[in-house]
């Protein structure tokens, strides 16, 4: 049965996303069939502050709004199990009536299409022109799920020669699950990477006592760094984040441990029913060197096939080529593009 509008005429009610949005948004997205990691609930809370993140909940559908930078900048397309025309015209409504340039971002190609169809039969009286630009950085990496726990076959011999690399160098090493007794110890862990030089972008005097002085998260007092150590301490409260509200968000996590030493963790959401999102994992130290991200790579993804998934998405890699590298050498069962738009007709708003 078609999905009826019940109330098309009003004005999208964007505001900042709350922890009680989680089931409202997995169900418009598990009704898209979108799988990208923009979508998942964990990633539009944790990185609300980082992008300025909006939300709408109407009419059976998530809007977003990203008030970003860049690719992070304008509408999110609009996910749910409804008519994607008529929630374009919510958007186009309040992008006329808030002032906001009329611009998608994060759009993959499916949905850029129906971007295409929705201008082209809007009936504006100047056709409008849809400008795509593509970003390599903004790509999701999609895995099958079983490959990364079973690493078979040649493709994934040096994955498997990584993770027996670890086995002989390390005897007593194990995978624990992340759960209250032991989530301090998952903060250490990005905390010792963030101070160490794996972390890389902060200097040498901010580096080793970045977390002494200053309330980690209080961004006013984060004025002396970089815009590179800056955003790595966003990432360290969004981690932080996420393990204060782990069962609320939907987390699942594991911790790797070396003669009972914490050194490697690894957090992750469901977007969507089967599909998984890893959004961090961090090695420390000797241990990163020595095949630590093939283990707890593996390992985790196990744990994950044990819960039914059956693909998982290990997002985007920024455009840093070392991280691309990496997330090939896992042979992706899919890179999801994404594209900005933006809608010009004759330097007036689309309609």
């Amino acid at each position: 049965m078609k999905y009826e509008f019940a109330s098309l005429f009003m004005t999208l009610d964007f505001r900042t996303p709350e922890l009680s949005d989680r089931s409202a948004v997995a169900l418009a997205v598990a009704a898209s069939g979108y799988t990208g990691s923009d979508a998942g609930f964990a990633n539009i809370y944790l990185l609300r502050k980082k992008y300025g993140t909006q939300v709408a909940l109407q009419d059976g559908f998530l809007f977003r709004y990203y008030n970003g930078g860049g690719s992070r900048r304008g509408y999110a397309f609009p996910l749910g199990a409804g008519d994607p025309f008529k929630a374009l015209e919510l958007i186009v409504d309040e992008a006329h009536e808030s002032g906001r340039p009329l611009e998608f971002c994060l759009v993959d190609e499916p949905r850029s299409q129906i971007l295409r169809e929705y201008f082209a039969n809007a009936g504006a009286s100047e056709e409008p022109v849809l400008h795509f630009e593509y970003n390599r950085g903004d790509s999701d990496y999609i895995y099958s799920a079983e490959s990364l726990a079973d690493l078979p076959g040649n493709t994934y011999r040096k994955k498997r020669n990584h993770i027996s690399k670890f086995s002989r160098t390390y005897a007593h090493y194990e995978l624990r699950k992340i759960a209250c007794e032991n989530i301090a110890e998952a903060l250490e862990v990005e905390k010792a990477w963030l101070n160490s030089g794996m972390a890389g972008g902060l200097s040498n005097s901010n580096r080793e006592n970045v977390f002494d002085s200053v309330n980690e998260c209080e961004q006013p007092a984060w004025a002396e760094y970089s815009e590179d150590e800056k955003s790595r301490l966003m990432e360290f409260c969004a981690i932080q984040e996420a393990l204060q509200n782990f069962e609320e968000l939907g987390m699942k996590g594991d911790l790797l441990y070396v003669d009972e030493k914490p050194v490697g963790m690894t957090l992750a959401s469901e977007i969507t029913p089967g599909v998984w999102d890893i959004h961090f994992e961090k090695v420390i130290g000797e241990y990163a060197v020595n095949g630590g991200y093939a283990i707890i790579n593996r390992l985790f993804a196990e744990s994950l096939v044990a819960v039914g998934a059956k693909l998982i998405n290990r997002e985007e890699d920024i455009n840093i080529e070392g991280l691309r590298k990496a997330k090939l050498s896992y042979y992706p069962l899919t890179i999801l593009d994404k594209t900005h738009v933006t809608c010009h007709s004759g330097g007036t708003k689309c309609r």
